[in-house]
């Protein structure tokens, strides 16, 4: 007798933003592992397929790819999306349907805070981000002036805001405070103004897009601090200005650095030899959040939405590939990690985690 089929959906990027569709893709194609790896087990009394949508990084798509995966009564959880602008579009209708969405990398504070019982991530949230960036600036580089620029998104903001409180906190408060707009190409003005107040750091939550030309313009206008990206940029080059004598750029990042994180080894060694090479950036949590839902299938009795849902939520130390992984009540993950890269010699390069770098600062 065959078994039945259980589908797992992925809401990825994988058009339309040329920056951000090769992050879809390794997402898709690390859903994609957990599932070909719980096939060959043969110890499921299911069969799991991927079923796997574009959500182009548009909330208009993301409901639409929603849609799809909620019409499917095969489809008993999803991994995505990769955004928080499309996981805050698509999050309602999986409430309402029941369906469990894990998130690789959505980190807006407010996807867990609007009730929505149906949503979990398995890294951390901006607000920790942003007070784990504040007090790596401060207190491990000294940072005393402080420009902040953020790209006015659901991302972005937010994660500014909670650098600006933290930094506060700690008795540093900003010489200059912008918004910028996703888009956006011509920073001349802006940079005029950072010049001026003559910063030593500036804290920058924007993607790539606009990273790539806000930095360059920032140089031109003769500014040489320190320049200070998110995991909005995963960690990048972005940042990068090599023609000027600067320090850094640094970098945050949420996702686990598969090649220098030990849970991560084994992951790493399948996902090289599946695919060809190793990519690093939320693959090991798209991973993490497949196999956790494919848990929660095997543990559910009768197998259904809500069951899939209710054993998700009891989720804890599930040995993950990004480590242990548990959520509290909101969705949100347990005990998560923040990462401190350095691009030195055009190469980024992984310092450590806050925890372990600001107690090795403060000792």
């Amino acid at each position: 007798m065959s078994k039945p089929v259980v589908k797992i959906g992925c809401s990825a990027v994988l058009s339309e933003e040329a920056d951000e569709q090769i992050h879809g893709r390794h997402i898709a194609q690390a859903v994609t592992l957990a599932a070909e790896q719980a096939n060959s087990r043969g110890d499921l009394p299911f069969v799991v397929e991927v079923m796997v949508g574009d959500d182009k990084a548009q909330p208009e798509a993301a409901v639409s790819v929603a849609q799809r995966f909620i019409a499917d009564p095969q489809v008993l959880g999803v991994v995505g999306t990769m955004n928080s602008h499309t996981s805050l579009a698509a999050a309602p209708l999986y409430y309402q349907a029941s369906l469990t969405q894990i998130s690789p990398a959505a980190s807006n504070p407010g996807l867990t805070q609007h009730g929505y019982c149906t949503f979990f991530r398995v890294m951390a949230h901006d607000l920790y981000q942003g007070q784990e960036a504040a007090k790596y600036a401060v207190q491990a580089l000294a940072a005393r002036r402080i420009a902040v620029i953020h790209d006015s998104s659901s991302f972005g903001e937010p994660l500014a805001q909670v650098f600006v409180r933290t930094s506060e906190e700690l008795g540093v408060s900003p010489v200059l405070y912008r918004g910028i707009q996703r888009g956006q190409v011509d920073f001349k003005e802006l940079a005029g103004a950072v010049a001026a107040v003559e910063p030593e750091l500036i804290f920058m939550s924007v993607i790539e897009a606009e990273g790539r030309h806000l930095a360059a313009q920032l140089r031109e206008a003769g500014v040489r601090a320190i320049l200070f990206g998110t995991d909005g940029l995963k960690p990048s080059l972005f940042l990068a200005t090599p023609g000027y004598e600067v320090e850094g750029p640094y970098h945050t990042s949420a996702s686990t650095d598969v090649r220098v994180k030990p849970s991560a080894a084994a992951f790493a060694q399948a996902y090289q030899a599946r695919y060809g090479q190793l990519y690093s950036i939320y693959t090991a949590e798209a991973y993490d959040a497949a196999n956790i839902l494919i848990a929660a299938c095997a543990r559910a009795n009768p197998l259904d939405r809500p069951n899939v849902l209710t054993e998700v939520a009891r989720t804890r130390d599930f040995p993950g590939a990004s480590g242990p992984i548990g959520f509290d009540e909101r969705g949100d993950r347990l005990d998560p990690e923040i990462g401190i890269y350095r691009v030195t010699a055009g190469v980024p390069v992984f310092l450590g985690v806050t925890r372990d770098l600001l107690a090795e600062t403060l000792r």
